[in-house]
């Protein structure tokens, strides 16, 4: 293990307070992480506080991740599990004495913390207390995944803890515009809130294509590809959109997903099933390194992205598509939530209304036998994909700490 670095009394400290493990749920891989290491490009200092709920065999581990300090805390146990992980966070978070409190996720262990964090005061009864932000990436209550996971009364209660925790925070970051908006609507004013959308972080390696497997390909075999978690479609309704794309011509479908769910492959494959196209469906593991070795060329590929078209879609920031776009491949998708944003520019090819089943397959066909529409597409897509990198979405966020920590006199 590396020596965590020193940080420079100058420097701008900035804790990072993870919802949940690296893996298997994607936010503090796909978000706290990248954040984190932006942050310390810049010259902050930069300590990422992980509860390892979810993944406990990296409990009590920490690590130096470039510039990044990893500290994971204990495992949550009974009976006083959650209380103990909630003050260990704080204890962490307390003793390093950070400027900035960055709380990803209004809810759960990173919500309770930011509660006491806002109210730390100094010996001398006067508030020692560092700036708190709070990130939201997801609609969290009973009109978001509360309801679609059916939680009752816990549900409530963590729409409650959600809606209390941003009203509070000295600023919010939020990764979509619906969520930008949602929390207008909770009274936080706009000067307290930052619009960061995820971006990408494909390296060169992965951004050409790779035709070590096409000779394995027949010469015009075209494929589908979907990368999922399988939490973007209901079953039944993503199997009937798929359904008229392998059902006839030679197209075959790659899916690479990881459930975080469990149960969600088995319903999409069994939906598949149901409607005669799971002979035409080859599944994957969850690896992004996958898309870079599916051969392009002279094998047609295409992306496809199924939305549902509800709250939890149009307030979330699927990765996944800036993704797709930094590897050139061609994707389409339902234009629900930042899908829109993500491929504007490239609505007539890419974007079908949601829930339109012929419009959606028009663009998959058109892709997949127009090689110079395609090629077309694959090429401005990665060029597009520039804007969604990281450095450019997370851009700025150290100087917002800054403006805010006057603004609050800090």
């Amino acid at each position: 293990m590396t020596a965590p670095r020193q940080a420079d009394a100058a420097q701008l400290r900035v804790a990072l307070v993870a919802p949940f493990g690296l893996r298997p749920k994607g936010t503090t891989a796909a978000r706290v992480m990248p954040i984190a290491r932006v942050l310390a490009s810049e010259g902050a200092a930069v300590r990422v506080v992980i509860p390892p709920w979810d993944d406990p065999a990296s409990a009590r581990q920490r690590w130096l991740l470039g510039l990044v300090d990893v500290v994971h805390t204990r495992a949550s146990t009974p009976p006083l599990g959650p209380a103990a992980v909630a003050a260990q966070i704080f204890r962490t978070v307390q003793t390093w004495r950070p400027h900035v409190v960055h709380a990803f996720k209004p809810i759960g262990y990173s919500g309770l913390a930011s509660w006491p964090l806002a109210r730390m005061m100094g010996s001398d009864g006067r508030r020692r207390r560092p700036l708190v932000i709070v990130d939201a990436d997801d609609l969290e209550g009973l009109r978001g995944w509360a309801g679609r996971e059916r939680m009752g009364l816990a549900g409530a209660l963590r729409g409650a803890q959600e809606r209390w925790t941003l009203r509070r925070a000295d600023g919010v970051t939020v990764a979509s515009r619906w969520l930008e908006s949602y929390v207008s609507e909770l009274g936080v004013s706009p000067e307290r809130v930052r619009y960061l959308p995820n971006g990408q972080e494909v390296g060169p390696e992965h951004c050409e294509a790779r035709g070590r497997d096409a000779a394995s390909q027949s010469a015009r075999q075209p494929r589908l590809l979907w990368y999922t978690r399988f939490t973007e479609a209901d079953p039944e309704r993503a199997a009937r959109l798929v359904a008229p794309l392998l059902a006839h011509g030679a197209a075959r479908l790659t899916v690479v997903g990881e459930e975080i769910h469990d149960g969600s492959r088995e319903a999409l494959r069994s939906a598949c099933a149901r409607h005669g196209i799971d002979n035409r469906i080859e599944w994957a593991a969850y690896d992004p390194a996958v898309l870079g070795a599916l051969p392009r060329d002279p094998s047609p590929l295409v992306a496809i992205y199924p939305l549902d078209d509800d709250l939890v879609n149009r307030a979330r920031c699927p990765s996944k598509i800036p993704q797709l776009m930094a590897l050139g491949i061609p994707v389409v998708a339902e234009a629900v939530g930042e899908a829109v944003s993500y491929l504007a520019g490239f609505e007539e090819r890419c974007l079908a209304a949601p829930g339109d089943t012929q419009g959606f397959r028009t663009r998959v066909d058109r892709l997949l036998n127009d090689d110079g529409t395609r090629r077309a597409v694959a090429t401005g897509l990665r060029a597009a994909a520039e804007r969604w990198r990281w450095d450019r979405t997370a851009a700025g966020l150290f100087e917002w700490y800054r403006t805010a920590l006057a603004r609050a006199g800090h």
